[in-house]
């Protein structure tokens, strides 16, 4: 009887060593969780970050070709893109295009 007792005394503790190594292994995997969601949030506040400096150097740009055209005595279309900056207003008044396009539509 007291064998019986000890083999169950020993089985129990083996089964709390495995319940224990489990939680053990879980709070692993959770930390791990956490740290890649942390690098994801952290890489898309870089993209943020990215995309609003771009915005801004472009609004900059946007300003400084506004105040270029105004002391330039240039009249200064409000809300339109420029595409100066393509190269594409020589093209659209190069009059050695002819009115006949290559393309078609």
């Amino acid at each position: 009887m007291l064998e019986r007792l000890g083999t169950q005394k020993h089985e129990r503790a083996l089964g709390e060593q495995e319940l224990k190594r489990r939680k053990l292994e879980q709070k692993v995997i959770e930390r791990q969780h956490q740290r890649e969601r942390k690098c994801e949030q952290h890489q898309r506040e870089v993209e943020r970050e990215q995309r609003e400096r771009e915005q801004h150097e472009y609004r900059m740009l946007q300003m400084r070709m506004v105040m270029l055209q105004r002391s330039q005595g240039a009249p200064v279309m409000q809300n339109q893109p420029s595409f100066d900056g393509f190269g594409l207003l020589a093209e659209l008044n190069d009059p050695t295009l002819s009115s006949a396009s290559s393309y078609s539509t």
